[in-house]
């Protein structure tokens, strides 16, 4: 226990004193190879037993070889709780893990894992085969949730017999030549068996709800579909930009073999709010604070002090960000403040200034209480802890007019700033900087009835509004010290960052309508939807993989989307490794699935159309696990037609045979939908994908994505 000085009270910092196991984490197994079902996880504590919120835990492998952890240092969350994914490594056998309290090496628990045999192969029949063909391999610990991959194309899964014989078809349209065939199970790999595929200029042949992913350079940029036979056969073909690479383009051009007028694709719509524009420049300077020299963070992190140290009715000053892009000192406003609600975990102050009929008592009680006993909880859980910069254990929430005056009042109708987080007041390099307020702070906007200051907004409407942008925002600051302050690492990757923080505002949803509370449910999970709904609209013009400019909303809902698929299919344990990483953007994605980017973002975006379809099997990965979003979108749409004014955003152009001709550019990510119908008769049709000149399109950047509908 410690005393320190600070502006002439004493505040008594709590060291973390001891770590024990989480119930379930301990003797768990899993394939060699492969990730441990859940986390290894500790409950950090100080000596009187209480918990230790940001306790650092260092993490080491003791036994065993070739494991991965997912970092070597994590910190205690608002449960004062550490944890770590491991992988472990390809031999089988067993593993131990150790973690230990940084500031007090000494304290430490053991973990115990075993890594069982993972598959095996032992022979392939044909070794020689062409794309629809049946494969057929023999080998040991083979079951129906073994993926056959094919030089990393995954094939169709028929069956699996006995444990030690699998049935697959093999993926249509790869390269012709020698390719290595095996099984993985989750992040587990067998060993490789050499075969041989035989390319040929036929047709890809897919039953209902199968799908392909063509890599244009491959197949010269075309794909042949069979004749339909007595009834009309029709696809979903959906080319996409999937290089991974934020803020990438491609041109590109679609073509049937029949003539058809061409059809020019549109340029890029770029309208951003000048909200997400403030937001933006935000996240643009905290990159830029990286690369700053800062001390190194303290390896004992104090516990929550006593609320005694804030009381209600306490005063302080503040400087607040006050118009776009802020930099020097006269950018910051000087802000007098007054303490209205001191929990545990937050502390609301509200401008003394703030305009005459804004909220009484009671109102700044429930906003704390929400704060105190759900959103903190929620973020913390998922993504760590934050910062402690000032050693008080809160965060601080202003209420001030600064914030409502940061939008402009022609703006008002359009998208207004409703508050903010700012790194530079957390970060060690401005630790002797007048414009930092040298702690955890979340600036809000302030009821303005009577519009005197330039939008108008009642208390209720505040009142819906601020939570939900603190928890967005209360992810931005855990990013920011998870990365850079604990780290030493860049911050993320916009996309990312801003994808997190509208998953953050999703959790939130779910955290109300676990309390019963569906009328807050919606108001934390409208702006996620919304999002998604005008992306899907109309995805060609978006990246999905978007940089600083332009980030319009649309591009914010298609990475919710990406996120929210990839957390259905890894499991909420996948949110924890991208946010305590110094790794970023795609990077970031490849390590904590253990997959390739480019067949995620393929996945992903026919599972967009296809999940949930009517009349078409679900296939493996091409779904929502957590939202059923055409029965959700028609809902909203009964409900209001003329936000969400159709029951499905997706409305794919129609086309029969090959009459068509379209061009535009494919964007990070993104891609655009169209339908293709076979009709009855003889005759097939092919396509033709290429850039937008007629030549070849890059393989890394491109695929031709199809699905069977009917």
């Amino acid at each position: 226990m410690v005393g320190a000085g600070c502006g002439g009270d004493e505040v008594v910092v709590f060291l973390p004193e001891s770590l024990e196991k989480v119930a379930g984490a301990d003797a768990q197994s899993a394939l060699a190879g492969g990730f441990l079902p859940v986390p290894l996880a500790v409950t950090v504590r100080t000596a009187d037993g209480s918990l230790a919120p940001r306790g650092m835990v260092r993490w080491t492998f003791i036994t065993g070889t070739g494991g991965v952890l997912s970092d070597s240092t994590t910190m205690a969350d608002g449960a004062g709780q550490a944890q770590i994914t491991v992988r472990l490594g390809a031999a089988p056998g067993a593993y131990g893990v150790r973690a230990q309290l940084v500031v007090k090496p000494v304290r430490a628990v053991e973990f115990t894992a075993t890594a069982l045999a993972p598959p095996t192969l032992a022979s392939i029949s044909p070794a020689q085969f062409g794309g629809g063909d049946s494969i057929v391999v023999t080998g040991t610990g083979l079951d129906t949730s073994a993926t056959l991959v094919v030089s990393g194309v995954p094939a169709r899964l028929l069956g699996v017999t006995g444990g030690s014989t699998l049935t697959a078809l093999a993926p249509v349209c790869l390269a012709p030549g020698p390719v290595s065939v095996g099984v993985r199970i989750g992040a587990a790999v067998s060993n490789q068996l050499p075969a041989t595929y035989q390319s040929q200029a036929e047709p890809i042949q897919l039953a209902i709800g199968d799908y392909a992913a063509v890599e244009p350079a491959r197949v010269a940029g075309c794909a042949l579909f069979p004749p339909a036979g007595s009834d009309t056969a029709e696809y979903l073909i959906a080319p996409q930009q999937v290089s991974g690479a934020a803020g990438d383009s491609v041109s590109y051009r679609l073509r049937g073999d029949s003539a058809a007028l061409p059809v020019f694709g549109r340029p890029a719509v770029r309208e951003r709010p000048f909200s997400l524009a403030f937001h933006d420049a935000l996240r643009a300077a905290e990159a830029d604070f990286a690369g700053r020299p800062r001390s190194a963070l303290a390896a004992a992190p104090s516990d929550a002090a006593t609320a005694a140290e804030i009381g209600v009715g306490d005063r302080r000053t503040f400087r607040v960000c006050s118009k776009f892009d802020c930099n020097t000192l006269e950018d910051f406003s000087l802000v007098d403040a007054e303490a209205r609600y001191v929990g545990k975990r937050a502390a609301l102050y509200q401008d003394l200034t703030a305009p005459a009929g804004g909220f009484a008592t009671t109102d700044f009680e429930t906003l704390g209480a929400l704060f105190d006993e759900q959103l903190y909880d929620v973020a913390t859980r998922a993504f760590g802890a934050e910062s402690d910069v000032d050693l008080n254990g809160r965060v601080l929430i202003l209420f001030t007019p600064v914030v409502n005056r940061l939008t402009p009042a022609a703006e008002c109708s359009q998208a207004f700033v409703t508050g903010f987080f700012f790194g530079i007041d957390i970060d060690p390099a401005f630790a002797n900087d007048d414009r930092s307020n040298h702690g955890e702070v979340f600036y809000a906007i302030v009821p303005d009835s009577a519009q005197t200051l330039t939008c108008r907004f009642t208390v209720a409407q505040v009142r819906r509004l601020v939570p939900v942008t603190f928890i967005h925002e209360f992810q931005h600051m855990i990013s920011y010290h998870q990365r850079v302050l604990v780290r030493g690492a860049s911050a993320e990757e916009l996309w990312l960052n801003e994808a997190m923080s509208h998953l953050a505002e999703e959790l939130g949803a779910f955290r109300m309508l676990s309390l019963g509370d569906t009328k807050s449910f919606s108001e934390f999970a409208i702006g996620d939807l919304l999002n998604a709904f005008v992306y899907l609209k109309d995805p060609e013009p978006q990246h999905m993989l978007f940089k600083v400019t332009p980030g319009t909303i649309e591009e914010r809902g298609a990475s919710w989307l990406f996120l929210r698929w990839v957390v259905d299919q890894f499991g909420d344990p996948v949110i924890r490794r991208l946010s305590e990483t110094s790794l970023r953007g795609q990077q970031n994605i490849a390590a904590a699935t253990s997959e390739s980017v480019p067949l995620l973002l393929t996945q992903w975006f026919l599972a967009n159309y296809v999940s949930d379809l009517p009349g078409v099997p679900a296939q493996g990965r091409l779904r929502y696990r957590k939202w059923n979003f055409r029965t959700q979108y028609a809902n909203l749409n009964a409900q209001s037609p003329t936000t969400f004014d159709r029951p499905f955003p997706i409305v794919p152009p129609v086309f029969t045979g090959g009459m068509f001709d379209v061009s535009g550019y494919l964007r990070s990510g993104s891609g655009a939908y169209f339908r293709v119908r076979v009709p009855p008769g003889p005759r097939g049709t092919a396509v033709q994908l290429t850039d937008g000149g007629g030549g070849a399109l890059n393989g890394a950047a491109a695929r031709l994505n199809v699905v069977r509908l009917k």
